[in-house]
């Protein structure tokens, strides 16, 4: 049986392999780490992955951050807080990677006991042409208003929209709207052992009206395997939302930038 917290790195591997793909990247696969370049200047989306405790070839890692750095393609951490030990900690020190938050992994451990939505008060449909991808992108991008990391983005998803939108079976996008304004977007990954649930984002003027929740919801109610575990990965302020459908705590995540 794979481990809880491996459950949660795997999945987020699958991502980084859709998200990276899409945009004709590149994914550096090794033994004790993934490195995701998706050739773009965004931390959002290079990410170095973590898969162990111990660094195998330090120097096989500097020299595919270093070709990022070359290029000022920043890049964020994501690293499972049982492997934060002083390899790790001196590797983000000397790229100048600084803790930015502590996320909690949880899980699910099925999907049977799921009941379907009550309330329909946001009309939510699948990502399925360029003009949703845009509307999908529209919410995304409102998080990062006023930031670089915004233009970076916009980069991001117009190259990603050059591309055939059909990501296979493994990647569902989802938009919320309310009376035809798109107000909530939300992500599930289907990988081999697990799903995994992304992006429940809200637009910042239409939150606190339970549309995060209700997108959540939905997509756990999307799901084919139903024995199939899900993971996430939450905030502090948001754990106790997932609490209430019955994820449990299984680790911490912790991402520096």
């Amino acid at each position: 049986m794979v481990a809880n917290q491996q459950l949660v790195i795997n999945n987020l591997e699958e991502k980084l392999r859709i998200f990276t793909h899409v945009v004709n990247g590149k994914l550096i696969k090794e033994e004790d780490f993934v490195l995701a370049n998706t050739e773009i200047p965004t931390d959002t989306f290079n990410i170095l992955l973590p898969k162990s405790a111990h660094i195998k070839n330090a120097s096989n890692i500097r020299s595919n951050i270093d070709n990022m750095s070359l290029k000022k393609y920043p890049f964020s951490t994501w690293i499972d807080s049982r492997y934060l030990n002083a390899s790790w900690q001196d590797l983000m020190q000397e790229y100048d990677l600084n803790e930015a938050e502590r996320n909690v992994m949880m899980k699910l451990e099925n999907t049977l006991n799921v009941r379907q939505r009550k309330s329909h008060q946001l009309m939510i449909t699948p990502v399925r042409n360029f003009e949703e991808l845009n509307e999908y992108k529209e919410v995304f991008l409102s998080l990062f208003e006023g930031t670089t990391e915004k233009v970076a983005l916009e980069k991001y998803f117009n190259k990603f929209s050059e591309v055939n939108l059909d990501l296979g079976s493994e990647i569902q996008m989802f938009i919320g709207r309310v009376d035809e304004i798109t107000v909530s977007t939300g992500l599930l990954i289907d990988s081999k052992e697990s799903y995994g649930i992304y992006d429940v984002m809200t637009k910042e003027i239409f939150r606190g009206k339970g549309y995060g929740s209700e997108m959540f919801h939905y997509l756990l109610t999307q799901t084919k395997d139903k024995q199939k575990p899900v993971v996430l990965q939450a905030s502090d302020d948001g754990k106790n939302i997932y609490k209430r459908f019955g994820f449990i705590n299984v680790g911490e995540m912790v991402v520096f930038e």
